[in-house]
């Protein structure tokens, strides 16, 4: 075992007066992981309820999410991009996910993919369209799941099926042990603390910016041209509105 002294200079060495602060610390933490952590985030939120703590918030806000891109760019490597838009390329097909929150992000990278590449399709429970497309996907597609702690079920079950089938998956998630992650060819880390009691989008959607770039740098002329033409179609549809 290990003794009360050792104990106690540990807690002192985390920088705290006493074990029973750093119980209590712990606990704290403890209560704030998980689905119960969204409570406690947004009773947090309450102490601004004051008109002169708006600009407080909107201030704390902002200097979050530019922490938060600056982690992301430490993060992903460019040569993780890179990677990843090689095996996009080479795909025949590729599947996009992210259930319940993770959703708009996923519909927005099958959305610009679309430009890009031949055939992108966007995974969605509500209908559970993805039971009908992913048996359809085989080692020569690629999938892409965006989940994040609370991870979502389907998406795990996903996750183990391309694992199983061996179809390349880039995760898009929170930790190297995210359950979506363990199956996964690339794991793209981004963090998504915020100071609301939902996780920001705010540095997944840069990383999809950058890993399009690199994606369409990869592709070449061709996607150029598929853009081009792409643009011009729902142009010619009358999708984009004109001024008289």
């Amino acid at each position: 075992g290990v003794s009360t002294s050792t104990v106690i200079r540990f807690c002192a060495q985390l920088g705290f007066d006493s074990y029973q602060a750093f119980r209590d610390a712990f606990r704290a933490d403890l209560s704030s992981t998980g689905v119960s952590r969204y409570g406690v985030d947004a009773k947090q939120l309450l102490r601004y309820s004051g008109t002169d703590s708006v600009g407080v918030l909107w201030n704390q806000t902002t200097d979050n999410l530019v922490r938060r891109l600056v982690d992301t760019h430490n993060s992903v490597a460019a040569s993780d991009l890179q990677r990843v838009a090689k095996t996009l390329r080479s795909a025949s097909r590729v599947g996009v996910l992210g259930f319940s929150g993770m959703f708009p992000a996923a519909f927005y990278l099958r959305y610009v993919l679309s430009y890009v590449l031949n055939e992108v399709r966007l995974f969605d429970d509500r209908m559970s369209t993805f039971l009908e497309d992913l048996p359809r996907f085989d080692r020569g597609d690629a999938v892409v799941i965006v989940s994040f702690e609370p991870y979502s079920a389907d998406a795990v079950s996903v996750a183990n099926y391309c694992g199983d089938h061996r179809i390349p998956l880039v995760a898009v998630t929170d930790t190297p042990i995210s359950p979506v992650a363990r199956s996964a060819k690339h794991v793209l880390l981004v963090p998504t603390t915020s100071t609301g009691f939902y996780q920001t989008l705010v540095p997944t959607l840069a990383l999809f910016e950058g890993l399009i770039a690199y994606l369409v740098a990869e592709v070449g002329a061709e996607a150029v041209k598929r853009v081009e033409r792409e643009f011009k179609r729902r142009d010619d549809l009358g999708m984009y509105w004109r001024a008289p």
